[in-house]
């Protein structure tokens, strides 16, 4: 047999040093939070941080001899503080501290000790760092943040990856779950860090017009960590009520206040977490997802309503060739993914259009967005977040709506503001993802009163007979109905709508109202989280008004 391999006298040194720092960590309160038997293994690249965000195998560029957790779930997005022992001497030790620190981004800390000298490394509010010689090991109470040297600007900010994020947002859900005594319900919770990142999204805004001048959304410098947590708190609620009193008839509901429900440690746990990072800049679908963390179902709005993943969407519109005199609306538009891509899209042609001149394009972009760009959905959340977002890339907030799109019969006495924004003809895109599936129906009686045809065509009986019927055809229908003639229809829907024999009444009602003017294979795994339907984009153009209605563009129905 082969002999078990003898340790060091270098490795007894560093496991000594180790058992007497973990002894004294937990002396001081940190019992439950630790982690050394395994290492804690530090992904190699931001490609690895993600695969762990998603428990996915990751490669890894080495092991932290001990690390401490915010909390005792001892989960990545809670890793605090790493230890180092190994090194011999500090300057092999504060190499080796960045070199994890810059792998692991939501640490806030390092700290490297061999038993008489040590270091520590904090991160700062703007990403950047502060040495400490001889620093005493930290208590689980100590404030490890500290505000920047100098103010934070739009070009000092980074672009956060994807687990950088989700990272964000989980510690900043652990902070409300465990210590927030304002906000105790999920919804609560969501709406109100909305509302700070409403603040904060403004806050980009405004710094990418003059990259030179310090951001308003970031951490307020006190030596006493006490009045810094106080100051940044009430500072980002004064952010907040003043964009609630610029936006309040377009951007808020009528049940939103002006204040945010928020502890002071919470506020200031957000402008720690996000103020370096230029969330103006995040696509859409991570931000979404982040903000998720707040649901109870994971990357779930609601019963047959999936996130839309981004690699889905953007060949999705690019498909549809949306051009600036399009007029464009999704009634399901949950967290606004379509919408995004479509004004993303739209900036690069301005932008093309009019070389040298971006401030040109910005205006054009602006002026397009809010005059041609229209969202509705049922899930309050989701409104307003496709609002938040929609507010950072061209204050295109005003037209994305709360309501029920297919409901039209009650329109008039709960959703009144629907009754102009969703009337016949007015578009020339429709872009969705609808819910679907084959349990979320709409009953018969509620179509009927909203003077659907397609829950007839369903039937298969008598004109005026109507079923229950899949909410996804229901909403081919309404698109058909907002669409103008020669206006497309990009939606996603299940294969079996199309292919299976149970559904062979819908060419008979597809005919002079809709051509299929091409389909888009959607890999299933793309939503297989959710559901195992395959599903396809489909893109329709509207040909006519139904077989009993005169074709000629104008004519009312």
């Amino acid at each position: 047999m082969q002999a078990a391999p003898t340790m060091t006298e270098e490795d007894t040194r560093e496991e000594s040093v180790r058992r007497q720092t973990v002894a004294e960590l937990k002396r001081l309160g940190w019992d439950g939070r630790l982690q050394w038997k395994p290492e804690w293994p530090v992904p190699d690249t931001p490609h690895d941080l993600t695969k762990r965000e998603r428990v996915q195998k990751f490669k890894k560029c080495g092991s932290c001899d001990l690390v401490a957790f915010d909390d005792t779930s001892c989960e990545w997005h809670a890793l605090r503080i790493i230890f180092e022992f190994k090194a011999r001497d500090i300057d092999a030790g504060r190499g080796q501290l960045y070199r994890y620190l810059s792998s692991e981004p939501l640490a806030k800390m390092g700290y490297w000790t061999n038993g008489s000298e040590s270091l520590a490394i904090y991160k700062k509010a703007d990403g950047n760092w502060t040495e400490v010689h001889g620093a005493p090991l930290p208590r689980p109470g100590d404030d490890l943040t500290r505000p920047p040297d100098a103010p934070l600007t739009w070009e000092t900010m980074e672009v956060p990856s994807e687990a950088q994020l989700a990272g964000a947002f989980k510690r900043l859900l652990v902070t409300v779950v465990v210590a927030d005594t304002r906000a105790t319900r999920r919804e609560d919770q969501l709406r109100e860090m909305v509302h700070v990142m409403l603040a904060k999204l403004d806050s980009d805004a405004q710094a990418a017009m003059d990259p030179s001048v310090p951001v308003a959304f970031t951490v307020q410098d006190d030596n006493d960590p006490g009045k810094r947590i106080k100051k940044t708190a009430d500072h980002i609620r004064r952010l907040f009520a003043d964009l609630h009193g610029r936006r309040k008839s377009d951007l808020f509901s009528q049940d939103d206040r002006s204040k945010i429900a928020l502890n002071d440690e919470t506020i200031y746990e957000a402008a720690v977490e996000m103020a370096r990072f230029k969330l103006l800049l995040v696509d859409s679908e991570l931000v979404a997802r982040a903000f998720q963390v707040f649901r109870t179902k994971a990357l779930k709005s609601g019963e047959g309503q999936f996130l839309t993943p981004q690699r889905v969407i953007r060949p999705c519109v690019l498909a549809l060739d949306i051009q600036p005199g399009d007029k464009i609306i999704d009634p399901a538009c949950g967290t606004g993914g379509f919408l995004m891509e479509a004004v993303r899209q739209m900036s690069h042609k301005l932008l093309a259009n009019n070389p040298g001149r971006p401030d040109l394009a910005g205006q054009l972009l602006t002026k397009w967005t809010n005059e041609r760009m229209f969202g509705v959905d049922l899930d309050a959340i989701g409104v307003k977040l496709t609002r938040m977002m929609m507010l950072a890339v061209g204050d295109g907030s005003t037209h994305t709506l709360l309501g029920d799109s297919i409901r039209e019969h009650r329109w008039n006495e709960h959703y009144p503001h629907l009754l102009g924004a969703l009337a016949d003809e007015q578009f020339t895109v429709v872009m969705t993802n609808p819910p679907f599936g084959e349990s979320l129906k709409v009953k018969a009686a509620d179509l009927r009163a909203s003077g659907f045809t397609i829950s007839c065509a369903g039937a298969m009986l008598a004109p005026d007979n109507h079923v229950d019927l899949e909410i996804g055809l229901v909403f081919l229908e309404r698109a058909w109905r907002l669409l103008r003639i020669g206006g497309r229809v990009g939606i996603i829907l299940p294969e079996t709508y199309f292919f299976s024999h149970r559904y062979r009444w819908l060419p008979g009602w597809l005919e002079d109202r809709l051509e299929l003017r091409g389909m888009l294979n959607i890999p299933m795994e793309a939503f297989q989280e959710f559901c195992r339907a395959k599903t396809n984009f489909y893109i329709f153009e509207k040909v006519g008004r139904g077989p009993t209605s005169p074709e000629t563009e104008g004519d009312g129905e």
